[in-house]
């Protein structure tokens, strides 16, 4: 989370005063509807038609998934660097998170996506890792010409965008999270969108299975089935509509000092700026160095502690890492046998073959990769003193 205020504060009091915390609420009764404004408000921010407000990413990848039809005998490519939940909300709809590469970007690498489509692939997700967006346009085309569906996983890249289309939008459907670590936050909380009303009231079923008994909810066109509770509340939506507009100041901060450090930062053959599919997209949130080997991002890393200079390597974040995925490496996928997709008997010809060696290339570009995070307020003499500062490191490694 960038910043939190007394506006927050004022929002939340407001909900608790009203004595009406729950989603479905009567306005004559003095209900707010803080998650219906939100929902309205996040689609308008994306420019989707329709929001779904979940309880996190995790649930709204899950309401996806389920609104897409992804379920047993289906395999879904995923990339080897995002956090385990994307992997986890396959097998959570009983389908196969098939593992693939990352490329110097860290996000998914188009030509590995090739090489492990199957007849049973039926959907992919990429990864916005780190605001960063993934190369929608080699994704799309892959997807175009083996007709599979694209949910997009923004968790990370709030606000983003891919030459000039919000992130969560090029795909059927996207899925945000908006917990303490992202870019704004309600603690806890998530959203899906998408532009087709029958995904929507599918997502809308998943996230609350009992929604049908609701007359605050408007008739819907599918047919009921059994989804969950996912349901976010009142409280966390008072939350969100304040965040929600502090979001383009936070990314008119966090993208000047991006791109000033990728204007001014100077390469060698050492240590250079990562690749990136939209600079000016890009939520900004940090730069993404690539070096010549893991000892140089070692001591790279080291020079800029010294300094004070807070930066860390992809590879030591472990539960962003493909092989520190217990479940997915034990292959355990839930916690009853008969409702465990890799035993399903609809998975048996599956790909499961992954283990902890499958993706050399991801381990390797993860090892070699260095990040610095970037606050929100950093004034042009700051940013200028930083680039300075990295310069000298750079030129004396």
């Amino acid at each position: 989370m960038y910043t939190i205020g007394n506006e927050e504060v004022e929002a939340v009091r407001r909900v608790v005063e009203s004595g009406q915390m729950f989603r479905y609420g009567d306005e004559a009764d003095g209900h707010l509807n803080e998650v219906v404004k939100f929902e309205k408000e996040w689609a308008a921010f994306t420019g989707a038609r329709y929001c779904v407000c979940t309880t996190s990413g995790s649930a709204s990848l899950v309401c996806g998934l389920a609104a897409l039809g992804i379920g047993p005998g289906d395999e879904v490519i995923i990339p080897g660097y995002t956090y385990i939940a994307t992997a986890l909300t396959v097998l959570n709809v009983g389908a196969i998170p098939v593992i693939v590469d990352v490329d110097e970007t860290c996000t998914m690498d188009p030509q590995s996506i090739r090489k492990y489509i199957s007849k049973h692939t039926r959907a992919i997700i990429p990864v916005h890792m780190g605001g960063m967006p993934c190369d929608m346009e080699a994704i799309e085309a892959i997807a175009r010409e083996h007709d599979l569906l694209i949910l997009e996983d923004a968790c990370q890249a709030v606000g983003g965008r891919y030459r000039g289309r919000p992130l969560g939008t090029i795909g059927q459907m996207g899925a945000f999270s908006f917990n303490y670590y992202k870019i704004i936050s309600a603690g806890e909380s998530g959203a899906v969108i998408t532009s087709d009303r029958r995904l929507m009231e599918r997502a809308f079923m998943q996230h609350d299975g009992g929604c049908h008994l609701w007359t605050q909810v408007q008739k819907m066109n599918e047919d009921a089935f059994a989804g969950g509770n996912f349901r976010s509340n009142e409280v966390a939506g008072a939350i969100l509509r304040i965040q929600l507009s502090r979001l383009p100041g936070i990314l008119e901060s966090l993208r000047a000092t991006k791109q000033f450090q990728a204007k001014h930062i100077e390469p060698t053959d050492r240590v250079w700026i990562a690749k990136y599919h939209d600079l000016e997209g890009d939520c900004g949130v940090q730069t993404l160095f690539t070096t010549d080997s893991e000892s140089t991002m070692r001591a790279l890393m080291a020079k800029l502690k010294e300094a004070g200079m807070t930066s860390f390597s992809p590879i030591d974040t472990g539960r962003h890492v493909y092989c520190n995925w217990i479940p997915i490496m034990n292959r355990s996928g839930s916690h009853h046998p008969l409702t465990d997709p890799y035993k399903m008997e609809a998975n048996k010809d599956l790909n499961m073959d992954c283990h902890k060696d499958s993706l050399p290339q991801t381990l390797d570009v993860l090892a070699r990769s260095l990040t610095i995070r970037h606050p929100i307020g950093k004034s042009d003499d700051e940013r200028a003193r930083d680039v300075e500062f990295i310069n000298k490191v750079i030129r004396d490694l």
